[in-house]
Parts: structure tokens; C-alpha cells; sequence
């Protein structure tokens, strides 16, 4: 088979305030459909996060989410006031989900947005985007008929829904992660910790516009362990009810005796590549996120704490001085496990998916600090920027070397190769010099022929993981990111893979995907769910293949939410009226209830229809594995977070963003 490939088309990457404009202008086309000279009929509602206050007229007015009646042809304004600071927008619907008029999206408590537009048949609810699952009403039209139902709402969740879930879960899974948990080696812990601590907090509030962190009594974590489990051990003092205003993260760490103890090189880079990719999405957002949030806190917080982690895992923060998940030598050849309480390595053998998931996390690193983004700059970087590009190139000349594709796959599965690829295009994108994107793009290329070699003619890759689907989506995935270099070019190669993915591993039936095994039962792991969510992300943002979208969303709905691989929710994205609505942690199971992050394992059982979790431990690689994948696929990305996580697309803030201190 002879493949070759297309470079990436930002489809979904129009800059968020064009986006806006956009809508905006949608907006004033409906206006300028008026009647004459009549006034337009008005509604006035107020918005915040439990839902649409109704104002006026009388017959709405103390209502939540009232339904609004309007007869075609007329026109109407709708007048909105932010209650709560939270962002919000006013978006009227069809009944296929499509956007019909909306406002801007406003974050500034008790300022106004107004919408003149023409009503229409075709109009069948309103909602705020940004919280679709709490602020919606239906709309009644000429026929005196309501619409939308319930039960046609639950019936519709769609790719809107399902990413806006994905953002919400990946947002809980790093939150419990690096500041909450105390899953890992915390920071600071010792006295001298402490005092730089409390140094750079005081710079980091000075340039965040807030007198205090969000959270108090944070567990910051540098070296996350490999394990957990997700339990609380009191009653957590949490903004879940409406009296509590930020979380007490010490009254909701884990149990000590239940962690692992254990540090790995993956469960360091997943979960410090997502505090990076927050950290820009926080500024991204700096105009249109409330000042509660304390976006630019913790943008600079993220950075600080990831590259602690470099410093502490890379550089000098073990027993003898080196890394403390190097071998100590100048290669950077990590370890897979080092227990930091003993200070002893307890698995020294270096595998692929250790090295591919640092060289990830160092990539993206690299674009924070050479970017100049504003958490890294401020209140000033840790590490300079020339430090953590020779750390990014020591450690792909040290992982290419080292893990020749026979290998890899002599090691692992062809899945690990898709992994590894992925690696590569975000490192080909952002290496030091000519010299070195030559070498990544000679490694990929090998990489690619390797999977060639294991590929039949109908797209199904051979010597895979247990879970075939999962293999597909990263693999096809990865060839996709890695495209993204010159003279890489497997764009038709991805395209029979998740055609494979889409189409032959669909089980309409179950809504999800099927894993391969033909025994009647699907077992996912949040790893295989994140290698599935990469593949179709890929599908949709690179190949725009038809019904990726909608497939998406029934598998998140299924597998995320009735087969709870999350395991629970907090208040702003939790709705009674879902479909598949999860607890809240403290109602999560277990005396004080469990952190809202994802199980390691649930399984389907296709003959009875029943989801079941076989696995409730956390794994922290996997799970944060599976939260970046989210972030990219999610609403925050294409429109609002740039790229969709494909590599070179994400690397400087836009215009509008600031980055340094007046």
C-alpha cells in the first residue's frame, strides 16, 4: 500500500473573538428581518449557572429556565443580565442542535447583552453554551405546541454535550491531581521549600488580581504517584453545596496507605503536559473567565509546578543528585518507577511509553516557555527557556535512540508505536535545531513503516492491545500528529485506520465502540478511552470524517456517564435532568464520598445491556493520559482552544492575550 497525506487545515482553529463576531453578525441578520418600524416584543431574563431567571414579561417572571413563546415572523429582543460573574451567552437553537442567533460570550456580573432576531419555526430551544446542561428552556412557536421535551433533550445529547462533559471531567481529573489529592511528592515539604513557597506566591498574587489562592490549604504535587485510591477520608469542605466558597484540599487527600508510593515518568508527564495545556487555556480565556476562577493564578501556578517537576524528575531532586527519574548518566535514560520515600528505584527499566509521554510533556513545555505565555513568565520562570529546550532535545536523542521501532514493538504493541509517534510530531514541531527535526522526521518515518507492516488491506492494525478500538485511535492519531512535520506524509494511512474505528468497531447497539475480543463483553480502560478520544478527535479536526461527531458523542455518553469511567461530578456541569447524570463526590460511594475523576477500568455487557466498573482504583497516568485528550476534543478547543492538540498550532498566545505584568 503506498500512503501519503495532506498538512492540516485549521478547520476548527478560527480565533475565539472571530468566532463571536460571527455569531454576533448572525444576531443582526435576524434583526434585520424585523416587521416595518414595530417595536420588537421583549424578554428580560437573568443568567447564572443554576439556570435562566425569568423577568419579564409577568407570565415568566421568578422562573427558572421559563419557556419562551414566540410566533413566526414577529420580531423579539431578549435582554440578559449576568448574575453571577460566571461567563454565559444566550444561543437560540433548532432541533438538530444548530446555532440560529446568539450573543457574545460576557463574564462581567450585572452588565447586559440584547438579542433582536426574527422568529422562526425552526427555533426550538435557547441555552447557554457554557452551561448547557443547567441553563436551558425550551421555546413554543406559533402552534401552541412546545417543541423540545425532556425526553427529547436526553435523546439529543450530542457532540456539543459530550465535549462540554470532556472539558468539565478533564478540568476535575488535574485539579484532584496537582493541587488537591496529595496523590505524590509534595510541594513544599520541607523548610527551606517553604520558604521559596511563600516567596513565589506572593509574585503570583501580585500578578493574578486576587488577595488569596482559590484553594486553600492546597496539596501541590511535583511527582505524582502511580496510584490511588480516590476515597475521601472526612467530609470534604467543598463548593459543592451554595455555603462553602473554595475547597479545603486538606480535608479532601486521599488515603496515604492506599497510594503507591511510587513515582513513574508517565504519571509525571500526563499530568504536568495537562497543567500546561491549562495554563494556556487559562489565558486564552483571561477576558471571558470570572475573576473567582483566578485564571491568572493559576496559569502562573500550573507553570510553577510543572517545571518544579522538571527540576525535581530531570535535574537534580534524587538520592545522588541527578534526576530522580534519570539512571544518572547524561543520556536522560529514565526508570519506570522510583519510590521517593525509600529513595530507591524500583523498576529500571526503560520502556517506550515512559520516554514518549516525557518527550510530550517536554515539547509542550518548550512552546510554553519559548512562546512567552504568561504563567511561565511570571513572576518569573523557574528554568530558563534554553534549559528546558536542551532537556526536550537530550531527551528525544536519548528516546530515539534508545527505542528503534523493532523495539518498540518487540517491547509492547503497535499501539505503543501510535504513542510514540504522537511524541514525535509534538517534538519534531518544537526541536532545537534543522539537525535535530531532520532526525525526528527520519525516526517517524520509520515509526510509520513499521505500522505499514502491521496493517491489513481493510485498515485493521495487527499486534495490537487487548482493546483493538483503542489501538486504532491512537495509531491513527499519531501518524496524523506526526504528519504535521515535513516530508511526513501518512494522511491516507490514518484514514483507513479510523474508517476501521468508526466504522467496523461501532456497535450501534451499545452505542460504543467494540474492543475486538468477540466474547460478549467490552472491557475499557481509561487509557483505552483516551487512545479512542485522540483518534476520533484526529477524525474529526484533521480528516473531517463524516459522523465522527455524532459517534463521539454516544460513546462519552455510554461509556463516560452510564458506565461511570468518571465517577463523579461537580455542580457546574451536573444536571438532574441528564440522561446519565453522576453523583456528586460526596455522594460518590464510601462513607465521605470520592473525588470526581475517572475509574482505571468499566466493562459492557453486551448481551444484558449492563455497564459495570471493574476496576475503581485511580491510575494516574491513564486517567491524565485521558484528561488531555479531553481538553483537546473539548469545546474549549477548535474555536476556543486552538489546534485541537495537533502539534505547532498551539504555540504562542494570540493577540489578544496578555503575558507580561503593566
Amino acid at each position: 500500500m503506498n500512503y501519503g497525506n495532506s498538512s492540516y487545515e485549521k478547520r476548527h482553529s478560527v480565533p475565539r473573538r472571530a468566532f463571536l463576531k460571527t455569531a454576533a453578525g448572525v444576531a443582526g441578520i435576524g434583526a434585520i428581518g424585523g416587521v416595518g418600524n414595530a417595536q420588537p416584543q421583549t424578554y428580560r431574563l437573568g443568567g447564572e449557572v443554576g439556570g435562566w431567571q425569568g423577568r419579564e414579561p409577568a407570565t415568566i417572571e421568578g422562573q427558572t429556565n421559563p419557556t419562551l413563546t414566540f410566533q413566526p415572523g414577529t420580531e423579539y429582543e431578549v435582554i440578559w443580565e449576568n448574575l453571577d460573574g460566571a461567563p454565559h451567552n444566550f444561543t437560540i437553537k433548532d432541533a438538530n442542535g444548530n446555532n440560529i442567533v446568539s450573543t457574545e460570550t460576557m463574564s462581567n456580573q450585572g452588565e447586559t447583552r440584547s438579542l433582536t432576531f426574527t422568529a422562526s419555526e425552526e427555533m426550538t430551544q435557547y441555552i447557554c453554551t457554557v452551561h448547557p446542561s443547567t441553563m436551558v428552556g425550551e421555546i413554543q412557536t406559533g402552534s401552541g405546541t412546545t417543541q423540545t421535551t425532556q425526553a427529547s433533550q436526553q435523546a439529543a445529547y450530542d457532540w456539543q454535550e459530550a465535549t462540554w462533559d470532556s472539558y468539565w471531567y478533564s478540568l476535575y481529573n488535574m485539579n484532584t491531581t496537582i493541587a488537591v489529592s496529595g496523590v505524590g511528592v509534595l510541594f513544599p515539604h520541607n523548610e527551606q521549600q517553604q520558604q521559596m513557597f511563600t516567596h513565589r506566591l506572593e509574585g503570583i498574587l501580585k500578578n493574578a488580581d486576587v488577595k488569596r489562592p482559590p484553594i486553600k490549604n492546597p496539596n501541590l504535587n511535583v511527582a505524582p504517584f502511580t496510584e490511588g485510591d480516590p476515597h475521601f477520608t472526612q467530609k470534604p469542605v467543598a463548593p459543592f453545596s451554595a455555603d462553602v466558597e473554595r475547597i479545603n484540599a486538606s480535608t479532601m487527600a486521599w488515603d496515604q496507605s492506599e497510594m503507591s508510593g511510587v513515582v513513574s515518568p508517565a504519571s509525571v508527564a500526563w499530568t504536568h503536559l495537562k497543567g500546561v495545556t491549562w495554563a494556556k487555556n487559562f489565558q486564552a480565556h483571561f477576558d471571558v473567565l470570572p475573576s473567582d476562577m483566578a485564571p491568572k493564578f493559576r496559569s502562573q501556578l500550573l507553570a510553577t509546578v510543572a517545571q518544579l517537576s522538571i527540576k525535581t524528575t530531570l535535574v537534580d531532586g534524587g538520592p545522588d543528585g541527578n534526576g530522580a527519574l534519570t539512571k544518572g548518566d547524561d543520556s536522560l535514560l529514565l526508570v519506570s518507577g522510583f519510590n521517593p520515600k525509600q529513595g530507591e528505584v524500583v523498576d529500571d527499566t526503560a520502556r517506550p511509553n515512559q520516554h514518549a509521554a516525557m518527550l510530550w510533556f517536554l515539547s509542550d513545555m518548550t512552546s510554553l516557555a519559548n512562546g512567552g505565555w504568561y504563567g511561565y513568565v511570571n513572576p518569573e520562570p523557574l528554568i530558563p527557556a534554553q534549559k528546558i529546550q536542551q532537556l526536550t532535545d537530550g531527551m528525544s536523542k536519548t528516546t530515539m535512540n534508545a527505542f528503534p521501532p523493532e523495539k518498540i514493538l518487540e517491547m509492547g504493541t503497535t499501539r505503543d508505536l501510535g504513542v510514540m509517534l504522537g511524541a514525535v510530531g509534538w517534538y519534531g514541531t518544537h526541536a532545537g535545531s534543522e539537525q535535530l527535526r531532520s532526525r525526528a522526521t527520519e525516526y517517524a518515518n520509520a515509526l510509520a513503516n513499521t505500522v505499514e507492516d502491521n496493517l491489513a488491506d481493510d485498515g485493521m492494525l495487527q499486534a495490537g492491545s487487548k482493546n483493538q478500538a483503542a489501538t486504532q485511535g491512537v495509531v491513527g492519531q499519531g501518524l496524523l500528529w506526526a504528519s504535521q512535520l515535513s516530508n511526513v506524509n501518512y494522511e491516507e494511512m490514518a484514514r483507513s485506520i479510523l474508517t476501521y474505528l468508526l466504522e467496523d468497531l461501532w456497535d450501534d447497539d451499545a452505542g460504543t465502540f467494540a474492543d475486538g475480543t468477540d466474547d460478549g463483553t467490552y472491557t475499557i480502560t481509561a487509557r483505552d478511552a483516551g487512545d479512542i478520544t485522540g483518534g476520533v478527535n484526529a477524525a474529526d479536526a484533521v480528516l473531517d470524517i463524516e459522523g465522527a461527531q455524532e459517534k463521539y458523542a454516544s460513546f462519552y455518553n455510554q461509556t463516560f456517564n452510564r458506565g461511570r469511567l468518571q465517577r463523579a461530578e461537580r455542580p457546574p456541569s451536573r444536571s438532574e435532568d441528564a440522561e446519565f447524570t453522576l453523583p456528586l463526590p460526596q455522594n460518590a460511594g464510601g462513607e465521605f464520598g470520592q473525588a470526581a475523576v475517572y475509574n482505571t477500568e468499566v466493562t459492557y455487557d453486551t448481551n444484558a445491556d449492563e455497564w459495570s466498573v471493574s476496576n475503581d482504583r485511580f491510575t494516574t497516568a491513564q486517567a491524565l493520559y485521558t484528561a488531555n485528550q479531553d481538553i483537546w476534543i473539548s469545546q474549549w478547543s477548535g474555536d476556543f482552544f486552538e489546534g485541537r492538540g495537533v502539534p505547532g498550532t498551539n504555540d504562542s498566545p494570540s493577540g489578544n492575550q496578555q503575558t507580561t505584568t503593566k
